[in-house]
């Protein structure tokens, strides 16, 4: 009881000192027009939707364009640093008309926020398969309530949008399908056909908690072992996620474990065949028509505790097994027979944009909601 209480108490204060420094910031420095700064929690440096737009935005010149990028990794250090990074968040946002962010963002839960700065919800990820945000128990649960102060949520198709409004507990009338600009970059490519070893993409999903990464880690080293028994020679590549603590261990030669989220997206034109458990890349990957498998042993905990928004199996209808012998198995001698019929009905699901427009309707969306002025483009990256 002590422990939640010392937590309350530490939220209430961060929510008290960040209202009052958003509102002293915005008293002090009006709102400069066309300034839309671009804000991610998850990354060092802007990726996928919010590079594509930053960068579409910054050619017109139109706009004063800022960005402030943070990746918190949960160190001491990295605790501080999330405090600045916060702080400036919120002086940011008070001087921008339009802010847009790609993920959770922490101080915008303990402000009263004026209606002249706006905030534009680019998530980061495509599709509603693993239930995020207010629709799992934790977060309604909170001192703080989370997902607050979004005017506008931008999402790939219209087929989402109640998940989004569940999600964000946003109107659905503010829940706008444009497409997923990162998925431009996707269609414009073509499947990269290569005379080497086949590919091999395994993407497991985050677990969070010290519980849920041991577990994690141990799925993974159950999966390098099963690769050892492939007939066929593959170039295996395993994505982690960046706040998984990799050990140094001993790989095969053929087995190579990164953790860029930059990279795995431009690893897909080149992969054979696609592996996950419940990652939203499965959505991504389908537009090459290519294999997926999902490798799922911890299934049924995994429904306990977050869930889907569809039934999972049913909707991806990909070949999916609970040990990783099993999935080899299938990969040696029924892989040449997969049926691609399952994934091909995905990617009609997924894109219901293919005219790489999706980064220019964003474009034309922020520009309604700024005031038609000249600015000269300024970018401040960290």
């Amino acid at each position: 009881m002590g422990r939640l209480t010392a937590k309350t108490i530490k939220l209430n204060l961060l929510r008290f000192g960040f209202n009052c420094y958003y509102q002293v910031c915005s008293r002090i420095g009006s709102v400069r027009p066309k300034q839309i700064v671009f804000v991610t929690m998850r990354s060092a440096k802007l990726t996928d939707n919010l590079r594509a737009v930053h960068n579409r935005m910054a050619q017109d010149g139109q706009y004063k364009l800022r960005t402030l990028c943070y990746q918190y990794d949960r160190s001491w250090q990295s605790k501080f640093g999330f405090l600045v990074a916060s702080l400036r968040t919120l002086r940011l946002l008070a001087h921008s008309e339009v802010m847009v962010i790609d993920d959770y963002c922490f101080p915008l839960d303990t402000i009263r926020k004026r209606p002249q700065n706006q905030v534009v919800q680019l998530w980061h990820a495509i599709g509603t398969l693993k239930k995020f945000g207010l629709s799992l128990p934790q977060p309604r649960q909170n001192v703080l309530k989370a997902h607050q102060n979004y005017d506008w949520v931008l999402i790939n198709s219209a087929a989402d949008r109640s998940a989004y409004v569940e999600a964000f507990d946003i109107a659905p009338e503010r829940v706008v399908a444009t497409g997923a600009p990162m998925l431009d970059q996707l269609v414009a490519q073509r499947p990269d056909q290569h005379a080497a070893s086949k590919r091999l993409l395994y993407a497991p999903t985050y677990r969070s908690g010290k519980t849920g990464q041991e577990e994690l880690l141990a799925i993974i080293q159950c999966f390098i072992r099963a690769t050892r028994q492939l007939a066929q020679p593959w170039e295996v590549y395993i994505s982690i996620h960046p706040y998984v603590a990799w050990p140094k261990v001993r790989l095969p030669k053929n087995v190579h474990v990164f953790q860029d989220a930059t990279r795995v997206k431009q690893l897909l034109a080149s992969t054979d065949l696609f592996v996950t458990d419940y990652s939203s890349l499965s959505l991504s990957f389908s537009y090459f028509d290519r294999p997926i498998l999902l490798y799922t042993p911890d299934f049924e905990r995994y429904v306990r505790t977050g869930g889907f928004y569809v039934d999972y199996y049913k909707y991806l209808n990909v070949p999916h097994f609970n040990r990783a012998d099993q999935l080899v198995t299938y990969l040696n001698h029924n892989l040449s027979q997969y049926p691609l019929a399952g994934v091909q009905r995905l990617r009609q699901r997924t894109f219901d944009h293919q005219d790489g427009q999706n980064t220019q309707r964003v474009v034309t969306f922020l520009t309604t909601l700024i005031k038609k002025q000249p600015v000269g483009c300024e970018t401040n990256e960290n």
